[in-house]
């Protein structure tokens, strides 16, 4: 009877990253192992509010020997909580479901109330413009909606396949702000118009 292999169990906290490898990664001849492994920590750690997919080629590069790796190597990266992906048709009845998913998820990454509340805000706006100005002539097509947690930032992008309508406050002056108040709630907000459609990207940090 083969014997029992070791097991243990951890908890990952929020915006927090785990980093899976293979020994050829970390291991060297005449070199300790846990000198490699620290450096792979450090690595991580230094990249903590990378892109994940960013994050993958700093570790490979940082930690290639100068003569480029001898063993095989393969590496899985894992932020907690994974980024949220919604897709769902351009009709208004969807902005609450959408807004609960989002909810959700932001309170998996133990953001502080008021943050959550300006996201919440910044994305329905977003959300709303994309039903009803990039898809005012196709009701129903998709708009995608995915958000991204670092150790300090958070991304959010709303996509559409239509073409928003420019602002006129001037006509109604109930309506047509919505892009002033996003910029008012996220640090940066870049709406990129196009062929393909619309689409928002909007960061904010997250304090420590």
């Amino acid at each position: 009877m083969p014997a029992a292999r070791p097991s243990s169990a951890a908890s990952s906290t929020p915006r927090s990253t785990l980093l899976l490898y293979t020994d050829g990664l970390v291991e060297r001849r005449r070199r300790a192992l846990t000198t490699g492994i620290d450096r792979a920590s450090a690595v991580v750690q230094d990249g903590r509010s990378a892109p994940i997919e960013d994050l993958a080629t700093l570790v490979m590069r940082r930690l290639a020997p100068d003569a480029g790796y001898s063993d095989d190597v393969a590496l899985l990266l894992y932020r907690q909580p994974a980024p949220l992906e919604v897709a769902f048709p351009a009709e208004s009845s969807q902005l609450a479901p959408v807004r609960t998913a989002l909810r959700d998820w932001l309170n998996r990454c133990e953001l502080n109330s008021a943050m959550i509340q300006n996201i919440l805000v910044a994305a329905g706006e977003a959300c709303a413009n994309a039903i009803e100005h990039g898809h005012r002539d196709a009701p129903g097509r998709t708009v995608r909606l995915r958000a991204v947690a670092t150790a300090g930032d958070l991304y959010l992008t709303v996509a559409d396949s239509g073409n928003w309508k420019p602002p006129r406050p001037e006509a109604n002056t109930h309506r047509g702000r919505g892009v002033a108040l996003m910029r008012a709630l996220m640090q940066r907000v870049t709406i990129h118009p196009g062929a393909a459609g619309t689409t928002v990207d909007m960061h904010a940090r997250i304090p420590r």
